[in-house]
């Protein structure tokens, strides 16, 4: 899939936040905040990439697993994610949603009535604009029938139009009209008004993956076990509690 910051404002102004890829050095600072995190009862939430509307992190939630999540600029809406490997997962299905003919033919009309208006982050001064392609699999992705969901008063309705392994993009309706990505557990999604904006989350997942798996590996490796670490502590303390 071809990225570009003129067709993809989201994604402008992407800064990498981690100065040095020594993973000795990156693996101690992260287990010190888990560490901390757990000690003073207190959630850290250490940053490793933004851009002008998305946010990738390292959430540290006391006595909880560790995550990695992203976010947009409001920070409210967010999908927490358990390893690298749902990660790129997210890159697929929103990679391969945002391409779907049939899919924007069918939230059209349902995505357009939306009435709730997101936050447009922009440069002063504009940069360079760049371009890149970043590869995915769309084969990992099962589509259902595409057809927005049924309005019930007071409350959500969803239809559910893909899902991978771990993922599933949902129509919401409710409050407002959106489009979703969430885990198993329902509430934890990134939804947004627009199927535009799935592929401004692609490509700031390639950016992603540029940086965690090529230009900075090390990082990649100490967030790998930095997240299975923190899984299988969770997992402990769920025993030790029967």
């Amino acid at each position: 899939m071809k990225c570009s910051t003129v067709s993809s404002r989201e994604i402008r102004g992407f800064s990498f936040l981690v100065p040095s890829c020594d993973k000795d050095s990156i693996k101690q600072k992260l287990e010190e905040y888990r560490k901390r995190a757990d000690s003073e009862g207190k959630t850290y939430i250490v940053r490793i990439a933004d851009s002008n509307y998305f946010r990738f992190d390292v959430l540290m939630v006391p006595g909880a697993p560790t995550f990695v999540t992203i976010s947009t600029v409001r920070g409210t809406n967010n999908i927490n994610l358990r390893d690298l490997d749902t990660l790129l997962e997210l890159k697929t299905i929103s990679c391969c949603a945002s391409e779907k003919e049939e899919l924007k033919k069918g939230l059209s009309g349902f995505l357009s009535e939306s009435k709730t208006a997101e936050a447009e982050v922009v440069d002063l001064i504009s940069s360079e604009e760049s371009e890149f392609e970043t590869s995915v699999d769309c084969n990992a992705v099962q589509w259902n029938e595409i057809k927005p969901p049924e309005p019930v008063e007071g409350r959500w309705s969803t239809s559910e139009l893909a899902s991978t392994e771990h993922l599933y993009l949902k129509a919401l309706a409710g409050q407002g009209k959106f489009i979703a990505i969430s885990t198993e557990r329902p509430q934890n999604s990134i939804k947004f008004n627009s199927i535009d904006r799935l592929s401004s989350l692609c490509c700031f997942i390639g950016l992603l993956e540029k940086k965690l798996f090529q230009e900075c590996p090390q990082l990649g490796e100490a967030l790998k076990e930095i997240l299975s670490e923190g899984q299988a502590t969770s997992k402990r303390r769920k025993k030790d509690k029967y």
